[in-house]
């Protein structure tokens, strides 16, 4: 995409806001054994990291400098995420559910054999929220992944009320809560009452996760974490 000065400045901004705050937020890290399984159940590719698209943004920074793709829309917004987590290590494969999926699914598979992990917001780019999309089935399943549950939550968070997914927006220096949930094994076979029930497994594991991100963010103190840091281990 050929971006104009005042888009390309836009994409500068946004960069700037986010190193900014990232560097900010103090993350926590929990459930990293479940992450490690995943690792190890496979000796053909990594794990796909799956999250709800509202917490993207906090998924992303809290994998900084790590091997990881992400699927983004090929339009302008998508655009500018992609500018932007490009500066922290992360690279994307363009596309969505409307336009580019097949391109998208064809480069993120072809990171995955080359030794990175996939990225999926599985309810986006645009819902319905909390509503897992076939197309993180089709990537494990495709590159013989397990998928990962993540919840990264900002423990003070601003939530837009008018986008469609609540998008959640960590506050500075805010803690970030980063919680992986048990690997979810898909076979690389399905016919489509199998690819249900994985769809469904993920959505309640998802759920899970943001229950326990919940209950953690109303008590008064937080569960020692497994690792701390910008980076995880």
């Amino acid at each position: 995409m050929q971006l104009s000065f005042r888009q390309r400045l836009i994409c500068w901004l946004a960069y700037l806001l986010i190193w900014v705050l990232h560097r900010s937020y103090r993350y926590r890290w929990y459930g990293l054994h479940h992450y490690e399984q995943a690792r190890a159940g496979s000796s053909k590719s990594n794990p796909v990291i799956a999250c709800w698209h509202q917490n993207a943004l906090a998924s992303a920074l809290c994998n900084e400098g790590r091997r990881l793709t992400i699927i983004v829309s090929q339009s302008f917004d998508g655009e500018v995420i992609s500018s932007v987590v490009k500066r922290f290590g992360i690279e994307t494969a363009r596309g969505s559910s409307t336009r580019g999926g097949l391109e998208a699914l064809r480069s993120i598979l072809k990171y995955s054999k080359n030794g990175w992990e996939a990225g999926i917001t599985v309810d986006g780019p645009n819902g319905p929220p909390h509503v897992v999309k076939p197309g993180v089935i089709a990537i494990a399943s495709l590159s013989s992944s397990a998928i990962v549950p993540l919840a990264a939550i900002g423990y003070r968070t601003w939530a837009f009320a008018k986008s469609w997914d609540k998008f959640r927006l960590p506050k500075p220096f805010s803690p970030i809560l980063c919680v992986f949930g048990a690997p979810i094994e898909v076979p690389r076979k399905l016919d489509a009452g199998a690819q249900e029930i994985f769809l469904q497994r993920l959505h309640d594991a998802l759920n899970d996760l943001e229950s326990q991100v919940a209950a953690w963010r109303s008590a008064e103190v937080l569960p020692p974490a497994e690792h701390k840091g910008l980076r995880r281990l």
